[in-house]
Parts: structure tokens; sequence; C-alpha cells
């Protein structure tokens, strides 16, 4: 069931001027609850934005307009310094000859997708690289990471650190190892080779199946009831309407159910019909086809351990490495102690 606060934040953030208030008795709204709800999804600015552009101030309380807009100032100052931030962090990348492109939050405000860079809240610069770079990357940014040699998969990101005022995640790739059947950095591989050198974004399409995959998958919007209004928007802001098609819809059980999910907004217009035999049927494929993936990925995962096993005491270099590591990282444990808490992970 939509709480009257959420379908008032519906309203606000999609609807026309005119329909702001339609459904909505403004007496039954608890403007303490929408701060609330708007602050667990990360929406304070996009809707002292959108309540400003819409000339609706007068329906709320005066000190409610103080505070989300003392947010979304402090919001778009921030962006203000994160966007100068990634533009230098682009320089100092190809000044390495390190090829990247930008991710999420920070590729939606350098693509230009929303009308005020305010309006979007953003933890980090979000970047990808390719795997050859690791290695050179982490030494200009002076990461800390250690690659190892012991290492079975690619990790998803390199450490998260401060550059200047705004943290970074340097990715490898986009989702977890178990997930990657479904979404990975292949989609990124005619990006990576142009030769521009200014700031390279994902295309519209690719940023609207991440942004989807990211809150289907990751934030495992599949599988509980869950679905993210900052997500929502971001989606909305694209504007993919255009690119899609039902067929594709129904072809990909990820996008299908984030449309179906938020169907009960009347957010988009974009019919898809479901039975409750379909739902069903279509969740339990989901699983099923998860679960398997997540078997294999045990599986191999045990296979990985048995070969370190061997490699640990038939290969010199890697037993060389792990010596090394007991000496500076684990004082007074044997090989065979730090063998045990490499198993354990």
């Amino acid at each position: 069931m939509i709480s009257p606060e959420e379908k008032f934040m519906v309203n606000i953030l999609y609807r026309s001027e005119s329909r702001i208030l339609n459904g909505i008795d403004i007496n039954t709204i608890n403007f303490e609850n929408l701060i609330k709800l708007a602050t667990s999804h990360l929406m304070l600015p996009a809707l002292y934005f959108n309540i400003n552009k819409k000339n609706h101030s007068h329906l709320f309380p005066d000190d409610f307009i103080d505070y989300i807009k003392n947010i979304y100032s402090i919001n778009k100052a921030r962006n203000t310094v994160l966007l100068s931030e990634a533009k230098e962090l682009s320089e100092l990348l190809y000044k390495n000859n390190i090829k990247h492109i930008f991710l999420k939050g920070t590729a939606l405000l350098l693509s230009n997708v929303f009308e005020d860079i305010g309006e979007r809240m953003i933890g980090d610069i979000d970047f990808i690289i390719q795997h050859k770079d690791e290695e050179k990357t982490t030494k200009v940014l002076d990461n800390g990471f250690q690659i190892s040699p012991l290492r079975h998969f690619k990790p998803t990101h390199l450490n998260r650190q401060v550059y200047k005022t705004i943290a970074l995640e340097p990715h490898l790739e986009l989702l977890e190892p178990r997930n990657r059947w479904v979404f990975n950095s292949k989609r990124l591989i005619s990006a990576f080779k142009q030769e521009s050198k200014t700031i390279i974004t994902p295309g519209k399409p690719f940023l609207f199946d991440h942004c989807i995959y990211a809150l289907q998958i990751r934030d495992r919007g599949f599988f509980i009831p869950f679905h993210g209004n900052r997500s929502i928007y971001d989606i909305y802001k694209l504007d993919c309407k255009n690119s899609l098609t039902i067929n594709n819809i129904k072809k990909d059980i990820f996008i299908k159910h984030f449309f179906i999910t938020i169907d009960k907004f009347k957010i988009f217009d974009i019919p898809i019909s479901t039975t409750l035999l379909s739902s069903c049927s279509e969740r339990m494929y989901g699983y099923l086809k998860i679960s398997f993936f997540r078997i294999l990925f045990i599986t191999q995962n045990y296979i990985k351990k048995c070969v370190l096993v061997t490699q640990l005491f038939f290969n010199n270099e890697i037993r060389g490495y792990a010596l090394n590591k007991i000496s500076i990282h684990y004082h007074n444990k044997t090989l065979l102690k730090y063998l045990y808490t490499c198993l354990k992970h």
C-alpha cells in the first residue's frame, strides 16, 4: 500500500504542475514523515527542485521548505566540487595513459541528464578502468591496493579512497563475480576503444541498464519487495522510453520486474500485463537461474582453494609471496595458519 506521503512525493517528482494534488488531501500529509521518506530514498534535493520548479512552495510549511532548501543548496555545492574533481581526475588518468569511463551518478551529471546539478545526491565518483591498467591506476592514485597472485576473481572495484574532498571508487567490473553473467564490462569495449581525450561517459541505454541491474541484483530489488525512488528518478530523467520496446522488456526478467514493481505509481506509460501465475513462474525462473550460477561460483571457489593448496606447497613464487605477507601482516603465523586463514574466506 502506498502511503499518502509517498503518493504526494511521486506527484511532486513526476506529475505536471496541475496534477500535483491529484488524489491528495493535503491535510492528511505528515510533513515530518515526508522528510523521513525522502531522506531514506536520497530524494530531498530533487523534492525541493521540483517543488520550486512547479511553484508549489505554498503547499508546505515554511520550516519544511527552509530545511529541504538547505539540503538542496549543500548538495548542489558538493556536486559542483564533485564535477570539478572528476574533471581533474580524468586529466590525471589520461596523462598516465589510463583509459576510463565514468559510471552511475557521476556519469549522469556529466551527461547533463538532470536540469540542475543539485537534484541528484551522489556518494562518490565511480569510474571503470581496464583490467590491464589496474596496477598503474593503484600507483597513480596511491591507492594502497595490493594485487595478490592468490586472487581468483577480478574484484568489482579497488579500494575506496578520498581523492581531494570526494571519495573515488575505481571499478574493474560492474557487478560481483557471481552476477557478471547478467551484466559485465564487455558492454563497454567500444567505449574503451575511443581515442578521445575528453571525458567519456556511457550512452543512455547502458546507464539505463546499469541503474536497473544495480537495483535489482546488487541491492536485491528482485528478491525483496523494494524499490528505490532515486533509481526510478534516474530512469525517468534518462527518458529511455523511446529506446524500449515491450518485447525487450519481456525478454529481460530484471527489467520487467523493475517496471512491474513500480507500476503502482503510474509514472511510465509502459503497459506490461502480468498474471499471478506468470509473475510467480518468472520469479521462480529468476531464482533458479541465479541459484545455478551461485552454486557454480561456490564450486569454482572450492576448486580454486584446492589449486591454492597445491600451489602454496609446490610453486616457489606463490609460497614466497605468502611467506612475505605472513612476515609483514601476520606476525607469528606459520604457513599452515596462513593457509587456514585463506581457505576460510
